[in-house]
């Protein structure tokens, strides 16, 4: 299931899902609450009473940034989904995501949280990639709001901005910022995260948005697809 907030509505939803949203909302905001307690709270102390595993709190600096990182993809995805990206959004749709979240907030919590080792360049390519991420994700969808605002580009394909680079440059940024969040805990099991993402955008999210976009747009959007690279600029 993807975090990413970006299909249009592409099921024939129409009814206003801002209970949906909220309820999305607050389980995110749960979600990145728990990872605070694993990593600044006695979230651990009290898992390995649980489980019987020897938990303990690792290097501090990485686990201000892994909280930091929590927060403001928190922040992100309210912004886009309530404000960015107006669409409606089901229920099946709200509680799959709120599930993801869970597991990818509290398994980053856990990975980089009990790392004693120090933060050195691969945290620094961390911060570097997920803030790169950051930008391609929401600076696409910004440009892309305001040109569809619009008048005179309503109904038409959109196909500048970011957007010029690739075709779900989008779904690209949230690869290359989650590869960052993964790298910051500086655990190779954490990689798992963005590569799960990768995999269901490639061979599940992005060809039913394509089949969409084949049908509403036609001819322009075969046009886009044969000059536009699909998920990394210039290269697929």
């Amino acid at each position: 299931m993807s975090t990413n907030l970006h299909t249009s509505n592409i099921h024939g939803i129409h009814a206003s899902s801002i209970p949906q949203k909220t309820f999305l909302a607050s389980n995110h905001a749960i979600a990145v609450g728990l990872a605070a307690w694993l990593l600044f709270g006695n979230g651990l102390y009290t898992l390995s009473g649980w489980s019987g595993l020897s938990l303990s709190s690792g290097d501090f600096v990485r686990r201000g940034l892994l909280l930091g990182c929590a927060a403001i993809y928190f922040a992100r995805v309210c912004f886009m989904g309530f404000y960015l990206l107006q669409r409606a959004m089901g229920w099946g749709e709200a509680v799959g995501v709120s599930a993801w979240l869970y597991i990818l907030h509290l398994s980053l919590a856990l990975a980089g949280g009990t790392n004693h080792t120090s933060t050195g360049g691969i945290t620094i390519l961390g911060v570097a990639l997920y803030l790169t991420g950051s930008y391609l994700n929401t600076a696409s969808e910004y440009l892309r709001h305001r040109w569809k605002q619009q008048a005179a580009h309503r109904g038409r394909l959109y196909t500048g901005g970011l957007f010029r680079y690739a075709m779900h440059i989008n779904y690209f940024g949230d690869a290359v910022l989650f590869t960052g969040f993964a790298l910051i805990t500086d655990r190779a099991w954490a990689l798992l995260v963005p590569a799960v993402m990768s995999t269901l955008f490639i061979s599940y999210h992005i060809p039913i948005l394509d089949r969409h976009l084949k049908a509403k747009y036609g001819e322009d959007f075969d046009l886009y697809a044969a000059r536009t690279s699909r998920f990394v600029p210039g290269f697929y």
